[in-house]
């Protein structure tokens, strides 16, 4: 096993992985995380905390990204939606969404 898979520090992984030209990261058997300073806006953070029930600042900001991830790919999706055709004709006109739902009752 190399000095990299037996994680001794963020910083060393991350060095031998460039190193030895190892894999890191999510999809790797490999754990590289590097620490990161960064200037956050102390209001809109406990703010965040206050809304979401979040109890540490690492949780908050982790909902944050994942929050703007989640954003930026509906964006996505919507830049490239479909003509009003394709929505007609993507569901049977026969599909009638009632009836199914009267026969699944009990």
């Amino acid at each position: 096993m190399s000095q990299c898979e037996q994680g001794i520090t963020a910083y060393t992984a991350v060095y031998c992985c460039l190193k030895y030209g190892l894999k890191y990261g999510k999809n790797s058997r490999t754990i590289c995380r590097m620490k990161t300073t960064i200037d956050l806006d102390e209001r809109r953070l406990s703010a965040v905390m206050k809304l979401t029930g979040l109890r540490t600042r690492k949780a908050a900001v982790n909902y944050a990204l994942c929050a703007a991830e989640r954003q930026a790919s509906m964006e996505r999706l919507l830049e490239r939606a479909l003509p009003d055709e394709a929505y007609r004709t993507a569901v049977d006109p026969k599909y009638d969404l009632l009836a199914l739902r009267q026969r699944e009752r009990p």
